[in-house]
């Protein structure tokens, strides 16, 4: 399991929102949740992405997720 927070994510510097997953694609789907209820002008913004500015932008977080720490079980 990795954390991040949502402001490092890409969201809004002033939210102390954090979201975790296995997987960056498991932190992108929490990740969403978080962001359709807490920021919804950032999520339709989300929606309205191309495919591929969307796998662009997934490629960057992949590579964020992958430079985080596991958390200790």
């Amino acid at each position: 399991m990795k954390q991040m927070t949502c402001p490092a994510a890409g969201g809004p510097a002033t939210c102390s929102g954090v979201l975790s997953g296995n997987t960056a694609k498991e932190m992108v789907a929490n990740g969403m949740k978080h962001v359709e209820s807490a920021h919804p002008e950032m999520a339709a913004d989300i929606k309205k992405m191309s495919p591929d500015d969307m796998a662009k932008w997934m490629a960057g977080f992949e590579r964020k997720f992958d430079a985080l720490p596991e958390l200790p079980a």
